[in-house]
């Protein structure tokens, strides 16, 4: 079992935790691991401590969210990909890296990998939330974003709710760049997931025309894979190394 210890990276405040040796020296293919909205790196503490030999698995907190700062919400996916890319180039030795995604952080890993292709070897997507005719609002969630009711929401909350309101439009305008993701990409979605429903993949199916998909339905599966459903989390994430070693 692996050892997990946090780290402070860039000079924006991201907080990570990280398997085994220090990643900067360690140099082994990294597996970036992204939570959704709202989460925090701890959601990924078990992929950590049982992930594979020969990888190195660090889990940030997106920025707005668990130890990284800011404060409040950091909106737009290119500016969360900004502040993740440093993770990217920890050590020069080290090949291109896997990134996984879940719900939310799937977006996140795919503008990743669009704004750096020649470090992204492959992209493991799981339960993600990707076509913006699928995302529904609770007209409760308007009034919360609106003081003083949002200051009454703990910071995880209300930062999550800032970003989903704000995701329809940043998944309009990412969704014309997808046909320029070109590495392999690994799809791990539950048929009875209502947070972000089966109907992504379909979307994810017809935007990724040059990039190498598979599919892996869940059947029954919801939304929360990555504690439902690890070893199938881990299988995916093993199949992405396979296809970008290849």
């Amino acid at each position: 079992m692996n050892h997990v210890h946090r780290l402070t990276v860039g000079g924006h405040g991201l907080s990570l935790l990280a398997a085994g040796p220090d990643p900067v020296e360690q140099a082994a293919r990294p597996v970036i691991l992204v939570h959704g909205t709202p989460g925090s790196a701890g959601g990924w503490r078990w992929f950590l401590r049982h992930g594979p030999e020969g990888l190195s698995l660090l889990a940030p907190d997106r920025p707005g969210f668990g130890h990284s700062a800011p404060k409040e919400a950091l909106i737009g996916l290119k500016a969360q990909a900004g502040r993740l890319a440093p993770l990217l180039s920890l050590n020069p030795a080290n090949p291109p890296a896997i990134l996984v995604g879940h719900s939310m952080g799937g977006p996140v890993v795919a503008r990743l990998a669009l704004d750096q292709p020649h470090r992204v070897a492959a992209l493991v997507l799981v339960a993600t939330s990707f076509d913006p005719d699928l995302e529904h609002l609770h007209p409760l969630q308007s009034w919360a974003d609106r003081e003083p009711w949002r200051r009454l929401l703990p910071r995880s909350l209300r930062n999550a709710n800032r970003e989903l309101l704000t995701i329809v439009p940043e998944l309009r305008a990412l969704a014309g760049d997808l046909t320029h993701i070109h590495c392999p990409v690994v799809i791990l979605h539950g048929t009875a997931d209502r947070e972000s429903p089966y109907g992504n993949v379909a979307y994810l199916k017809r935007h990724l025309t040059n990039a190498t998909v598979e599919v892996r339905p869940l059947d029954g599966a919801g939304h929360f894979l990555p504690w439902t459903r690890r070893r199938d989390v881990m299988a995916a994430m093993e199949r992405a190394r396979a296809l970008c070693s290849a």
